[in-house]
């Protein structure tokens, strides 16, 4: 499955838009970055995750720059919470300067383009872990993190991730990555995925 692809021209448009505009904030490593009702988050630097806020399941690690808030401030409803895994650099824009700014420059295709990006990354979520056993759940979020460039994949764990995706047991995805690893369908090198073949549809 093809993992969709962030958006970046648009977001660095969207994100120019408010250079200028009031103060940037820094987050330290394994601190909350704050998306307050009322404001758009845009992060500028750094490294984070999308935390489901009832029980801290791993939704997504991301990189800057990103926007986030957007649909939040529609619905009045916060269901995800955001940790910096490294130090992060960030806006709040209150939502109706948003708003205006992104209609003063002609940007709402833009804005679409991110939104609908988002609304991809969930049902690409769904697709993997929803409705299948945890073989195929493990094999999912491989194919994911094989899919992220070098740079993002040096940063994770991979038994780490898988787990903290997916809920299953730190025992499960072990022993599970354990035979993969012995017959050489993956490479982890000190926690991290260094190669990853063509996996078997079952195990």
């Amino acid at each position: 499955m093809v993992i969709p692809q962030k958006p970046l021209a648009e977001i660095y448009r969207l994100s120019d838009i408010f250079n200028g505009y009031g103060n940037w904030y820094r987050a330290e490593k394994n601190t909350s970055i704050p998306t307050r009702e009322g404001f758009v988050c845009i992060i500028r630097g750094g490294l984070f995750s999308v935390l489901r806020k009832s029980d801290r399941l791993l939704i997504e690690k991301c990189s800057a720059p990103s926007i986030l808030g957007v649909a939040r401030n529609l619905n009045n409803k916060n269901y995800f919470r955001i940790q910096a895994d490294a130090e992060c650099h960030y806006q709040l824009i209150p939502f109706d300067k948003f708003l205006s700014e992104i209609e003063n420059h002609q940007c709402q295709p833009q804005l679409y383009k991110v939104l609908a990006w988002n609304i991809d990354l969930l049902c690409h979520r769904e697709e993997l872990l929803l409705g299948h056993n945890s073989y195929l759940m493990i094999k999912g979020n491989l194919v994911t993190l094989a899919a992220m460039d070098e740079f993002m994949r040096n940063k994770i764990n991979v038994a780490d991730y898988i787990v903290k995706r997916t809920n299953l047991s730190r025992s499960m995805v072990m022993k599970t990555l354990s035979q993969l690893r012995h017959d050489n369908y993956v490479e982890i090198s000190k926690g991290k995925l260094t190669a990853l073949r063509t996996l078997p549809e079952s195990l």
